[in-house]
């Protein structure tokens, strides 16, 4: 019971997407975009892209990692743009 209870807080705690405004190296503005766990994918990633670049946005790096512990599997999701000016 304690390892699924200590599997779904690490499952919960790693969900949703974190923005961290980052500037480029051309000069434009960018961003970092996380979105890890199992209850997100690429949609939710996107879908911050968007929100932070609304005039578009250029992806700069894309990164998936499937990261195993002892309570079981995860998956994290990088996605750096840059946006469009």
């Amino acid at each position: 019971m304690r390892r699924s209870a200590i599997l779904l807080t690490v499952l919960l705690a790693g969900c949703g997407a974190t923005v961290k405004p980052t500037p480029m190296t051309n000069g434009r503005d960018g961003a970092v975009i996380s979105c890890d766990g199992l209850l997100y994918n690429w949609k939710i990633c996107d879908t911050a892209a968007r929100k932070t670049c609304p005039r578009g946005y250029d992806v700069v790096d894309r990164e998936e990692k499937k990261n195993h512990t002892d309570y079981g599997s995860y998956t994290t999701r990088k996605l750096v743009v840059s946006c469009r000016q």
